[in-house]
């Protein structure tokens, strides 16, 4: 039988990662089209059976709940002890006090973790890297929501992630999910 590494590293060998794949690797509920209070996009939280599931907004379109869905698993890989009852999150992904969750041992710093966590779960390395090195650095627009749609993320979050790569020259490693 594998590790779940090795399990996970399967579901990041093509694009798009199968990320409610993963999510059900780690034996976590997923519910994609929660009914969340106002303000929140998505949530993890601490079931009574001691499981974990991960509410989305129902209303978000499909790119933007697979980047949340990949933030509340980084919660969950990196601040599994911090999580408490749960984690909300808001649109700038920030633990929220209009959720039924609101968690203030979650500060800006683990929510930038979780959110480069979810980036590099979504958008690995050794996928785009070579893009990256093919372009020499170049990146227009068209060549963005190219590459946004292969990989089903928001044009603005694969920027995000070409530019940190391209500045990085793939040197990602503390955010990495291994």
């Amino acid at each position: 039988m594998s590790s779940l590494r090795e399990k996970i590293q399967q579901y990041m060998a093509n694009a798009p990662v199968n990320i409610e794949g993963i999510i059900r690797a780690f034996n976590i509920e997923l519910e994609k089209n929660a009914d969340l209070r106002e303000g929140v996009l998505g949530e993890i939280r601490k079931k009574k059976d001691g499981r974990y599931k991960i509410s989305i907004k129902k209303t978000d379109h499909y790119f933007r709940k697979r980047f949340t869905m990949a933030h509340e698993l980084g919660h969950f890989v990196l601040h599994g002890a911090m999580i408490g009852d749960g984690v909300d999150d808001n649109v700038k992904y920030r633990s929220t006090p209009e959720g039924n969750f609101y968690n203030p041992n979650i500060t800006t710093r683990e929510e930038t973790e979780a959110n480069q966590f979810a980036a590099s779960m979504l958008m690995p390395e050794n996928l785009l890297l070579p893009r990256v090195r093919e372009t020499r650095g170049e990146f227009d627009n068209q060549f963005i929501k190219d590459l946004a749609t292969e990989f089903q993320v928001s044009p603005q979050a694969m920027k995000i992630r070409l530019d940190a790569l391209k500045n990085n020259q793939g040197d990602d490693a503390p955010s990495s999910p291994q």
